[in-house]
């Protein structure tokens, strides 16, 4: 039914008056009386037009979609439907939102169609959408297809609107999320009022006025205005420019604060305003995305920057649809809720993705973290077998010099003792406890570290004074046995390492270098240097040691002490704690030991950290 009306501007005629009136214009439908024949906006006009029809036509209904003010229809001069108050004054006016459907009848092949309508509300007047004829029944059947089609797009924006809240919420910085909740939102309440005519909002609450209803479509689309700029502003925030998106703020406030103030035909003038400022936030939103896709601020900003591109030709052909500057009908009514879903699959594509790399990257998280739990479960195991090692010897290995000491001042009150015989007595004694002291210092060491949680603290220190203070507290027990301790260094060596550690091993290396050396034996201490390494090597003349006893030297489990040349005793862990410490500064320890050829102990240090 689109084309040329006659039209009688300023008059509300009946089919009666009609017949005797000549048209004072005819104007083009669709289209706006005040925008295409420049009469005044707000006023009243009566359209008409001739329609032949065929025969055997069927069930024929005329669909005249919503003229968003008042109006009557009569059809052969016989009144069929009206939509609002129709009225010549503004006191008795009612605008109302509905589509009007008419039957035609049946027994004619010509129609006589006339319409009044009368405008003091809206920003357009007339017919300004394209009215049409069809088969009643599949006018209906598309009607509720098309109401169907509404209602989808709002459940779907309206779930959108929910899931994208949530996140605002859950997320710390989750403002992106909140403001395109809030574009969600103001589209899903744009489909189920006004667009497409599905009229949901108002058929449920038919006592809210129009005015009301074309503020919440109209104040949606505004402050679109700044909602749109704010959303990439906080994703791409770093390559985003302030002073422009104040600039949209302040523009949206303006429009919404006509919206709330003025009538709808003053705010609805200021349309095509909001259109050039939607235009141009989509001109932002490329720049920002682009900006932050080149410099690599953000993995995201690509899927975006699709998501826009691919949205950005329905919402532009909403604005042409809509728009007063050019005249360009389109039939389709989804526009907006189309791009805003075409966009909102690439924002759900990107949230889907964030979840399944986090998942993968869970996934390696608990695979790590199981073997990291496996390996503590193992030092703990190994730590408490360590401990109650410790305990042991504590109870046991400790008492037995002490008794022996008592032992000797109980025998010297009682008897007369010869001084060969205490003299001997002595000897024995001073080994036990030079053994006992080394086994007390490494408890100490050990029990230290365990109970400050110590990490490896690299310093620097010299390595040939260290030896040689090794060497001086071993001094009294070797001398027991006639060994003489000798090292190759003769300059002071500064390296960097962990002292304890360090000194824990050597003095260790000594000490079972002296037990197991013969009277009158030697022990050398080397020291090789490399470029980022050092090799210091403890040789011993002494008993030596099978494959087989080499192999169980470090089990904890099965830790034994054997007892030295001169039957000294001890715990069989020190070597076990000088080999645990060095792994901790990444120190390797190698042993080369033949039976009755002695043993030579051999370290190595890293000296580069």
């Amino acid at each position: 039914m689109s084309g040329s009306w006659e039209f009688y501007y300023d008059q509300l005629l009946s089919p009666e008056r009609l017949t005797s009136t000549q048209p004072n214009d005819y104007i083009y439908v669709p289209g706006s009386w005040h925008r295409d024949q420049e009469y005044a906006l707000l006023g009243k006009a009566t359209y008409r037009r001739k329609v032949i029809i065929p025969k055997d036509k069927g069930a024929l209904m005329l669909y005249i979609p919503m003229i968003n003010s008042a109006s009557k229809v009569w059809i052969n001069g016989e009144f069929r439907s009206s939509s609002g108050t129709l009225s010549g004054d503004t006191e008795n006016y009612k605008a109302e939102l509905t589509n009007n459907f008419v039957p035609l009848p049946d027994n004619t092949d010509t129609l006589d169609i006339v319409i009044q309508v009368a405008n003091y509300s809206y920003f357009s007047s007339g017919l300004v959408s394209t009215p049409f004829i069809g088969k009643s029944a599949a006018l209906l059947k598309e009607k509720n297809l098309r109401n169907g089609i509404e209602n989808v797009f709002a459940g779907s924006l309206i779930a959108m609107f929910i899931y994208q809240f949530l996140l605002f919420f859950l997320y710390n910085r989750g403002k992106p999320n909140l403001w395109l909740a809030l574009i969600c939102l103001v589209v899903a309440i744009r489909s189920m009022t006004l667009n497409g005519g599905s009229f949901l909002l108002p058929n449920l609450f038919p006592d809210v006025s129009f005015e009301t209803w074309k503020k919440l479509e109209f104040g949606g689309v505004y402050i679109a205005v700044a909602l749109f700029p704010l959303y990439v502003h906080h994703l791409f925030e770093s390559s985003s420019s302030k002073l422009v998106v104040r600039i949209f703020l302040i523009t949206a406030a303006v429009l919404v604060t006509c919206v709330i103030f003025t009538k709808q035909h003053v705010y609805g003038q200021l349309l095509d305003v909001c259109h050039v400022a939607l235009v141009l936030t989509f001109i932002y939103a490329i720049v920002t995305i682009v900006r932050a896709w080149i410099k690599k601020r953000s993995h995201d900003s690509k899927y975006i920057f699709f998501g826009v591109i691919a949205s950005f030709p329905f919402i532009l052909l909403e604005i042409l649809k809509n728009t007063a500057l050019v005249n360009f009908d389109i039939k389709f009514g989804y526009l907006v809720e189309l791009g805003l879903l075409v966009f909102l699959i690439f924002q759900v594509y990107m949230l889907a993705r964030h979840y399944a790399n986090s998942y993968k990257s869970l996934e390696v998280i608990n695979r790590e973290l199981e073997v990291e739990i496996t390996e503590r479960t193992h030092e703990l195991v190994d730590s408490n077998k360590i401990k109650d090692r410790l305990l042991s010897i504590i109870s046991h290995d400790v008492k037995s010099p002490l008794n022996n000491l008592r032992g000797l001042i109980s025998l010297h009150e009682s008897t007369n003792l010869s001084q060969h015989e205490f003299n001997q007595f002595i000897k024995q004694i001073d080994s036990n406890l030079s053994s006992t002291n080394s086994m007390v210092e490494n408890i100490l060491f050990w029990t230290a570290r365990q109970r400050k949680g110590e990490k490896v603290k690299i310093e620097k220190f010299d390595l040939k004074e260290l030896v040689e203070n090794n060497i001086n507290q071993a001094q009294n027990i070797a001398a027991s046995k006639s060994i003489i301790v000798n090292h190759n260094l003769s300059q002071p060596l500064h390296i960097q390492s962990d002292y304890g550690i360090i000194n824990l091993v050597v003095r260790n290396l000594v000490a079972n270098a002296i037990k197991f050396s013969h009277n009158g034996g030697k022990i050398e201490i080397k020291v090789e240097q490399a470029p980022d390494h050092i090799i210091l090597a403890v040789t011993d003349q002494g008993i030596g040691m099978s494959k087989e006893q080499i192999n169980k030297l470090f089990n904890t489990d099965r830790a034994t002490s054997t007892k030295g040349t001169a039957a000294e005793q001890g715990t069989g862990l020190g070597l076990n704690l000088a080999r645990d410490y060095l792994q901790e500064i990444d120190g390797k320890l190698k042993i080369h030991s033949a039976e009755g050829k002695g043993s030579s102990f051999e370290v190595t240090l890293r000296t580069k950290y």
